[in-house]
């Protein structure tokens, strides 16, 4: 009778021992593995390059304006 209560008890001690290993760390690490959520600056730079609506804001006045050919003489 004290072997079958020790088996037992030995099962259930195993058993809460891999559970309390599975809350440690196979649990925890499922929150950290989720990515996190992306916004709209991240997708466009992912996606290659995007026009630009006034390219003049970003080029200056002088990229803008097409430069005077010179005649030769």
């Amino acid at each position: 009778m004290k072997r079958r209560i020790r088996r037992i008890a030995n099962f259930f001690a195993f058993n809460l021992l891999f559970f309390a290993l599975y809350l440690n760390f196979i649990h925890k690490d499922k929150a950290a593995v989720t990515p996190p959520e992306q916004t709209a600056q991240t997708t466009a730079s992912v996606g290659g390059t995007v026009p630009v609506a006034h390219p003049e804001k970003y080029l200056g006045e002088k990229a803008v304006e097409p430069a005077p050919v010179s005649t030769p003489q």
